[in-house]
């Protein structure tokens, strides 16, 4: 005999006297909601108000068929659609990537025409004044 022994109970076995006991009782009904519960003879059988339900004929089964494959094909579906969300979005990237190289070429020539706007307005004033224009000769020149 172990410490813990009185821990652990055993089942006690159903004697005949327990179940006689059971089936004295009879009948034992179940309602749950609209549907309701026989337990007859050691089972549970469901029981409508028009009578016991019949036999499976097939059509369940069909239907779980059915929306098996109806699930499958939405699955399907949803991937592709999910595809589609991430195509968009590197597009999107792309889109914005490609605007912002034409917002900086177009800065980059308004820039570039600005100087020259620039180096003819100083050009004119070096004709004003020659150490100026003679100046930007000479580096003119050296670049070339």
């Amino acid at each position: 005999m172990g410490i813990f022994s009185f821990g652990k109970k055993k089942a006690l076995p159903l004697s005949e006297q327990a179940l006689a006991e059971i089936s004295d009782l009879g009948r034992v009904l179940l309602t749950l909601d609209s549907n309701r519960l026989v337990y007859e003879n050691g089972h549970w059988t469901a029981d409508f108000v028009e009578g016991p339900i019949s036999a499976p004929d097939g059509s369940l089964e069909k239907e779980v068929i059915e929306l098996r494959r109806e699930k499958r094909k939405l699955k399907k579906e949803l991937e592709k659609y999910m595809s589609q969300v991430q195509e968009m979005r590197d597009l999107k990237e792309k889109w914005n990537l490609l605007d912002f190289k034409y917002q900086l070429l177009v800065d980059m020539w308004s820039m570039r025409v600005l100087d020259n706007e620039r180096g003819n307005l100083l050009e004119r004033e070096g004709q004003l004044s020659p150490g100026r224009s003679s100046r930007r000769n000479s580096l003119a020149l050296s670049s070339q």
